[in-house]
């Protein structure tokens, strides 16, 4: 009989830890992606003819302060979180749903207001329409808001159905860490589109 017994088993990889991997793994090439964009945008309005600068729509202003008071709430939430105070969590979650819900509002009259202001670049023979690339990037960050926002609101319903456990707060701890990374990229987009006028 061999002495050393049966050989051990490699232990199960931590599920926290396999969470904190994958949010980095996506956020990193999400970075990497979002960066690509911006380059692009940035070699289109240097090569850009003379008067066709970007000009924001406000619906785009007002988006970003709802961006910013869904984020201090989701901190919230997170904050919360860390001290498993399951009902402040839900109340903060649900606050950050509602107000990420508003900033997809203002977002979608921003992006239509964009459109337009693209299609009437592309009749006047503007050789680039900044508009059209502005559009393509808000968009793009809002599927990924779309998808922070599905994370959300599944903790909201499991928040007011009074089934929010101790085993939903790393969910909400990411959905935070995501949602920042959200506002981060926002932000960066906001300060570009801005130069770009």
């Amino acid at each position: 009989m061999d002495p050393s017994g049966p050989p051990s088993r490699a232990p199960l990889p931590d599920p926290v830890s396999v969470r904190r991997l994958g949010l980095v793994l996506v956020l990193v090439s999400l970075s990497v992606f979002f960066a690509a964009g911006l380059a692009i945008f940035a070699f289109s309005h240097q090569s850009r003819p003379s008067g066709s600068d970007l000009s924001l729509p406000p619906a785009l202003w007002l988006s970003t302060l709802l961006l910013l008071l869904s984020g201090l709430a989701v901190e919230g939430a997170a904050r919360h979180a860390r001290r498993a105070r399951l009902d402040e969590v839900g109340r903060w979650v649900r606050v950050s749903f509602v107000l990420g819900l508003l900033f997809t509002l203002a977002q979608v009259l921003g992006m239509a207001s964009l459109l337009d202001r693209h299609e009437l670049s592309l009749s006047t023979g503007a050789f680039i329409g900044l508009e059209g690339l502005a559009f393509a990037l808000v968009l793009i960050h809002a599927v990924h808001v779309a998808a922070g926002l599905g994370l959300l609101g599944m903790l909201a319903v499991r928040a007011g159905l009074d089934r929010l456990g101790l085993e939903h707060l790393p969910s909400v701890r990411s959905a935070a860490t995501y949602w920042h990374f959200l506002e981060v990229v926002w932000v960066v987009l906001l300060i570009a589109f801005y130069a770009a006028g």
